[in-house]
Formats: structure tokens, C-alpha cells, sequence
């Protein structure tokens, strides 16, 4: 059988525009004490089941500082640089009221959640903001679309062809409908009066 490439090609196109789609937007939850986890684009929704606010941080690798923008009053900001040469980091600490709360890290490089608490915290982590995630779903569609177009045109539009044919035959299959005409059956005939007169 010979291989059409470009055809094969086109379908590991579909195949990780999907996984990219996927793995881009996807959403991670996060919960237990001394948690730590990796902190995306997207907003990070935080809950202190506790009464009293827990110390945490935010710490990127690399010489990138990032920004942190929160619902939590008070807490926003660029992070600052420590330590020197291959140990420096960009820092961001805060204090992580009680109940829920959400915060956002832009233009951060491997930024880490982490925080030394036996209280058990929840995470919600999105990968990208909604602007971005929407962004991500389009091109994504687009690129499968006209992959599954050009799939389709080099084909020959075969499947096309196929759903016809399989239509024609459901159709050709059908029962036909038996009309009775008045549900009366078979019309009495009448040949004459065969009585005869008594008394003639």
C-alpha cells in the first residue's frame, strides 16, 4: 500500500494541535501541608481553611524577575532578586489571608509556589489567562480545520462520497408504507336478488 506523507503529515498536525490545545489550557489542582507547585500564566486560587494568614512565597529561577498582581489587599508588586551567580532567584512573599483568595504572576520564569505550613492549603492552578486560553482554542481549531481540509482535498473528498452512499442505502433499505384504503376491506359485491316470490 503506498503511503500518502502528506497525509500523514497532516494527521500528527491534528494530533498535537489537540495535545497542544490541551496541555497549554489545562488546569491543575493542588492540596495538602507543605505544598509546593509550579505557577503558570493564569490565575492561582488559593484557600486557607485556617483562621489566621499563612506566610508563603514565590520563587522564580534565572535572572527574570516577575510581577504578582492579588485580590488580597496590599499585595502586589515585582519580585526582588537574591543571592549571587548560578544561586540567585527572584522572591515575591506574602502573608496568604484565611478563605479564598487569587493572585497572578506575569513575565515569571519557573516560578514555584511554596510554603512551610502543616495546614492543609488548596490549589486551583490555570495555565494560561482567559484571553490566552481563548487565543490558544482558535488557532488550534484553525489548524486542525484546514488540516482536515487539505486531508480531505487530497483524498478526493472521498468521505463525502462514503456518507452518500451509505445514505442512498439507508434509504433504499426503507419499508414501504401499505396503505389500506378506508380500513373498510374488501367492497360486498351484489349479483342480483336471488329470492324467489312465494306464492307465484
Amino acid at each position: 500500500m503506498k503511503i500518502n506523507w502528506k497525509v500523514l503529515f497532516a494527521l500528527v498536525l491534528v494530533v498535537g494541535a489537540i495535545y497542544w490545545a490541551v496541555s497549554s489550557t489545562q488546569v491543575n489542582a493542588y492540596t495538602g501541608s507543605n505544598l509546593t507547585f509550579a505557577v503558570g500564566n493564569g490565575p492561582v486560587t488559593m484557600t486557607n481553611p485556617s483562621d489566621e494568614s499563612i506566610s508563603v512565597q514565590l520563587i522564580g529561577s534565572g535572572s527574570r524577575s516577575f510581577s504578582v498582581s492579588s485580590t488580597i489587599d496590599d499585595i502586589s508588586g515585582a519580585s526582588t532578586r537574591e543571592g549571587t551567580g548560578k544561586d540567585r532567584t527572584n522572591v515575591f512573599a506574602f502573608d496568604l489571608p484565611p478563605g479564598i483568595s487569587t493572585f497572578t504572576v506575569a513575565r515569571g520564569q519557573d516560578v514555584n509556589f511554596g510554603v512551610t505550613s502543616e495546614t492543609k492549603l488548596e490549589a486551583i492552578v490555570e495555565s494560561m489567562s482567559g484571553d490566552n486560553a481563548r487565543t490558544t482554542a482558535i488557532v488550534a481549531a484553525v489548524i486542525v480545520l484546514g488540516a482536515l481540509f487539505y486531508i480531505s482535498h487530497t483524498t478526493g473528498h472521498r468521505w463525502i462520497n462514503i456518507l452518500r452512499r451509505k445514505n442512498s442505502f439507508t434509504q433504499d433499505t426503507q419499508p414501504i408504507a401499505v396503505i389500506a384504503s378506508g380500513g373498510q376491506g374488501h367492497a360486498i359485491r351484489s349479483y342480483g336478488d336471488n329470492r324467489t316470490n312465494i306464492g307465484d
